[in-house]
């Protein structure tokens, strides 16, 4: 597999590594080790995905790997990347890496990044479920979410799901949902989740202006709680989010896409001891 598809410099490296160690048998961790100066142990622990490299040895990694002018600059932001602890940081390095391999390729973890990117591909694939779809009207599909989207975006978004498998054109033309759903241990699923999730949060505010009041359900409720108990609400929450789910799946006509924001979060927090 080409650098600039991998998003994980040290699945490569252990990759590279074998491929070079066909051609060079003496090629192994020891030897790698010796010309980085580091322990072997080490070396095995970073190509298993164990620990990370410093940045100090990156210019030796490079050298030893033969990496030179943009597959070189690639693999540095890969590494710097790999050890981004922000959401700040992991975006900088991420937008170097799409500007360093340009265009030519894109990866799955381009296509998830865009799903995760905005609410509508989620809610399109689940209307796609409902309703019957051949490709042809875009524009009144985009009509039936909320907000609408026009034709172009529409699209757009179908070519997405499609391209990642999460809508397939069946044998007639019509496009269905499978069952199977986006699943990946990439560094940069948990930063967009947390962005998707401020969306959907977001478009549940403006639903209380957008959707009349019979067809929606908001509420709020302030209480005094203990943090001790967070992992009981956390269980209460989970257990309510399988019975809408139970619900769902029972039902025999499904005609609307809707979406569950569950929030419980502090208001504030009391300090012990002292006049506040």
């Amino acid at each position: 597999m080409h650098l600039y598809e991998h998003t994980d410099y040290r699945a490569w490296l252990k990759q590279r590594t074998e491929e070079i160690k066909e051609g060079k048998p003496f090629f192994s961790y020891r030897y790698i080790a010796a010309r980085l100066e580091l322990n072997a142990g080490l070396v095995a622990r970073v190509l298993n995905a164990q620990t990370h490299l410093s940045l100090k040895h990156l210019d030796r990694v490079c050298d030893l790997y033969g990496l030179e002018g943009a597959h070189r600059e690639y693999f540095e932001e890969l590494v710097r990347f790999g050890r981004s602890r922000t959401e700040k940081d992991w975006e900088r390095h991420f937008a170097r890496m799409q500007s360093i391999r340009g265009e030519t390729f894109r990866t799955v973890s381009d296509a998830q990044i865009e799903y995760y990117g905005s609410w509508q591909h989620n809610a399109l694939r689940t209307l796609l479920s409902l309703v019957e779809f051949r490709g042809r009207n875009y524009r009144r599909l985009g009509s039936q979410l909320i907000p609408a989207l026009d034709a172009e975006e529409t699209r757009r978004s179908v070519e997405l799901l499609l391209e990642l498998r999460l809508v397939q054109i069946g044998p007639d033309g019509v496009l269905s949902v499978p069952d199977r759903f986006i699943s990946t241990g990439e560094k940069w699923k948990a930063s967009m989740i947390s962005a998707f999730q401020k969306e959907m949060i977001r478009l549940s505010g403006e639903s209380i202006r957008s959707v009349p009041g019979d067809l929606r359900d908001i509420s709020t409720l302030t209480i005094p709680f203990s943090r001790g108990m967070m992992e009981v609400a956390r269980e209460r929450i989970r257990s309510f989010r399988q019975e809408m789910l139970a619900l769902a799946r029972d039902l025999e006509h499904e005609d609307s896409v809707y979406q569950l924001n569950i929030q419980f979060f502090p208001l504030a927090l009391v300090r012990e001891g002292g006049d506040s």
